[in-house]
């Protein structure tokens, strides 16, 4: 399947003047400062035609001569899954404007990192004095990865393990919709099932639309008579994503949400003879909420650039049953600051705080895979928490592929971590200067490759007992 651009794009992006073909193939455009690069387009690998190592700053100095060329045609090909459409939509390049290094480097490494591509290549040939074509080549990933069941198998030290299957449609009609059924259980304790859908442009439309649905049974009781715990909860919602920018490259986004949940749980409640006893107690509750998000990240899998911000507020109103209502409030940063090609720092910050008439199961604990990793104290529990990261990420492997017979190309990379996290935990946020706080450090690996967008395999400790050790599939970093 092969595709050319139609129309003009209706705001011409500037280049500064550089030689054209037949010049010099010197690079003329400055390098990204070091804040420039943190908030803006990113680097990662793609691969050369031949299915070498190329990378990004290979793709940037083949495509060198080009620069400042007026772009009067953008052809993709290769694509066998994916509709062009959902291709040309995603690339900061647009047909009409000028070949610009830095959108090529965000484009090159984007596009991979969207998850739907074994490799990614991007060309350019004269097609005018001062105009040029540029060529997307991609190779779609094999449907085999893409959108059949497969085991999952996740490990915390502190839950044990747990087991089930997810099936994940990626890249749904070509469209780059998800579809995903899971179904997750753990040991004896839990279990759980989910269903979601996401069409990030929604009627063709840059809106986001996504709805998911789920349940949950907890089928062993917590060892204290006296623990309040949820039984039971059903629940199903529906998200949007609305653009405030209509930058590619540096995203903001609003996201308000609507959900619907029912709850069975154990509460700690009078018994109207003035004592307090346990009880189940049924609840139907009416959740709302809304994000502001900025996104520059060079990928959504595995960035080395850019950064990522969000603040979020969710409010849960009961609408039969007791009356209750809480607020969830959080806050999130996290940076990427490239030190080298595919090396870079993350600094993260995270911040929870919760209000109203909680039940203790919503007090929070500190510790876990995506919070302070190798920490756990069970009887610290609070309701504000404050969470700090600075992590180390390298590329030591890939991307390679490789031709499987009667499946396709199979893609690979791994990046290797060290890491550093520290967090506090309170019930006020007066009480945050004042309350200790506890780091571990630890290290790790990410796998990179179609079965998974990315596994991480990490291990951690605090320095005060045994490491902790961590199997997940998440993009936490």
């Amino acid at each position: 399947m092969s595709f050319i651009a139609a129309g003009p794009h209706p705001r011409g992006i500037a280049a500064a003047a550089v030689p054209r073909p037949g010049h010099s193939g010197e690079r003329i455009g400055a390098r990204l400062g070091l804040v420039e690069r943190m908030f803006g387009a990113g680097s990662a690998r793609s691969l050369a035609a031949d299915g070498s190592d190329g990378g990004v700053e290979e793709t940037c100095r083949n495509l060198a001569p080009y620069y400042g060329c007026s772009i009067d045609t953008i052809v993709v090909t290769g694509n066998t899954r994916t509709k062009s459409g959902a291709i040309l939509r995603e690339m900061a390049t647009k047909r009409g404007s000028c070949l610009d290094e830095k959108l090529i480097r965000r484009d090159a490494a984007f596009l991979r990192g969207l998850g739907y591509f074994a490799e990614v290549n991007l060309d350019a040939e004269q097609s005018a004095p001062g105009a040029c074509r540029l060529i997307v080549s991609v190779v779609d990933r094999p449907g085999l990865f893409m959108r059949f069941p497969y085991p999952v198998v996740n490990y915390d030290f502190e839950k044990g393990l747990s087991y089930g299957f997810t099936w994940k449609v990626k890249n749904f009609r070509g469209n780059a919709e998800n579809l995903s059924l899971s179904a997750i259980r753990r040991q004896e304790k839990e279990q759980g099932a989910g269903f979601s859908w996401s069409n990030p442009w929604f009627a063709g439309r840059r809106v986001r639309l996504g709805v998911d649905a789920g349940a949950y049974r907890r089928m062993e009781e917590p060892g204290d008579a006296n623990e309040e715990y949820v039984r039971e909860r059903v629940f199903a919602g529906v998200g949007v994503g609305v653009p405030l920018s209509r930058n590619l490259v540096r995203q903001i986004w609003f996201k308000p949400s609507l959900a619907f949940e029912a709850r069975d749980s154990r509460r700690m409640l009078p018994d109207g003879e003035g004592s307090i006893g346990t009880a189940y107690i049924r609840q139907n509750f009416l959740s709302t909420g809304g994000e502001i998000e900025y996104d520059s990240r060079s990928d959504r899998i595995s960035p080395f650039d850019g950064a990522v911000a969000r603040l979020r507020i969710r409010r849960l109103s009961s609408v039969h049953g007791l009356e209750e209502s809480y607020i969830f409030y959080g806050a999130s940063g996290y940076f990427y600051l490239p030190v080298g090609e595919e090396r870079s720092f993350i600094v993260a910050v995270r911040s929870d705080v919760r209000e109203g008439d909680l039940p203790t199961y919503y007090d929070m604990r500190l510790g876990g895979v995506g919070d302070v990793r190798g920490y756990s104290n069970d009887g610290e529990r609070g309701r504000v928490k404050l969470v700090g990261t600075l992590q180390y990420r390298a590329r030591f492997l890939g991307p390679r592929v490789f031709r499987l017979p009667k499946i396709g190309e199979f893609d690979i990379a791994m990046n290797w971590t060290g890491f550093f996290d520290t967090g506090t935990l309170t019930d006020s946020m007066l009480d945050i200067d004042t309350s200790v706080f506890h780091s571990t450090v630890g290290f790790g690996i990410e796998i990179i490759s179609p079965l998974r967008d990315i596994m991480r395999l990490e291990l951690a400790s605090d320095g005060t007992g045994q490491p902790a050790f961590y199997l997940t599939a998440g993009t936490d970093f």
